[in-house]
């Protein structure tokens, strides 16, 4: 963890913050299109509810895609978010966790980055590629997926 911290504060002092913006919905399809061949795991921590009015097609046929190219998708959201689970898909496994739960973002954690993702707001997506960050999400991410149950497909 020191060794971490201390490439973050480099990364800080060389005036790379690491961070950057996603302002508009075609930047975010850009970067979830742009993932498919890059990555052989995705992982997300989503609000279903609030990405459907920003494009539900595109995300339909996203994880559509996803599992044709055999991506290895861990999903947790809120069970109401099953009503809009596609059948059939091989590499998606999902767990939920109860709708009293009432975030309206995303994160995608993927293999370099993190996405924090609020279609509500102007700018569409927050992506983070500061080591530590991706370490903490990965370790909570991992923490909640072990203690959820699975859901039956």
């Amino acid at each position: 963890m020191k060794k971490l911290i201390k490439n973050a504060v480099k990364m800080a002092e060389a005036k790379q913050t690491g961070v950057y913006f996603l302002n508009t919905t075609q930047e975010l399809k850009d970067f979830y299109l742009g993932g498919l061949s890059r990555y052989k795991k995705w992982k997300a921590i989503a609000s279903i509810e609030n990405w459907l009015p920003v494009d539900d097609v595109f995300l339909q046929d996203f994880r559509r895609e996803l599992d044709r190219r055999k991506i290895k998708t861990k999903i947790i959201f809120k069970e109401s978010g099953l009503k809009h689970e596609p059948e059939g898909l091989k590499y998606r496994h999902i767990k939920i966790v109860p709708d009293s739960y009432k975030f309206k973002s995303s994160v995608d954690i993927l293999e370099d980055k993190l996405l924090i993702m609020s279609p509500k707001l102007k700018v569409r997506g927050l992506v983070i590629e500061i080591e530590p960050m991706l370490d903490i999400f990965n370790d909570i991410f991992d923490l909640l997926w072990e203690t959820l149950p699975e859901v039956k497909k």
